[in-house]
């Protein structure tokens, strides 16, 4: 398969399908699909190894999408490209750092 002479784990195929069904050009090179499940790959690889973190300093063993939330706010890089709407708040709540109000005079 393409995705295997690459070294991908991620479908070039079906990457490949999506591009012509979304009609986002008339044309494209034969390596476009290739180079695209190959960054969808890379950011995918940095998502969850931020949020596997996450949820390891959290004593959990599983990442929950509260975790993936976290790493998308907390990364700097995430939060450029994801700009942290993708995401949501579509669920329960993800906990912040709270600022302690100083008292009042």
């Amino acid at each position: 398969s393409r995705s295997s002479r690459a070294g991908l784990l991620f479908p070039v195929s079906r990457v490949d399908g999506q591009l012509r069904r979304g009609r986002f050009a008339e044309r494209f090179a034969a390596r476009a699909p290739v180079f695209l499940a190959a960054v969808l790959q890379c950011v995918t690889r940095k998502a969850l190894d931020v949020a596997g973190r996450i949820a390891k300093r959290s004593k959990q063993q599983r990442i929950a999408p509260a975790h993936l939330q976290m790493a998308a706010q907390n990364s700097l890089q995430l939060h450029k490209l994801l700009r942290a709407d993708v995401l949501g708040n579509r669920g329960r709540a993800v906990p912040r750092k709270r600022r302690v109000a100083s008292p009042s005079k």
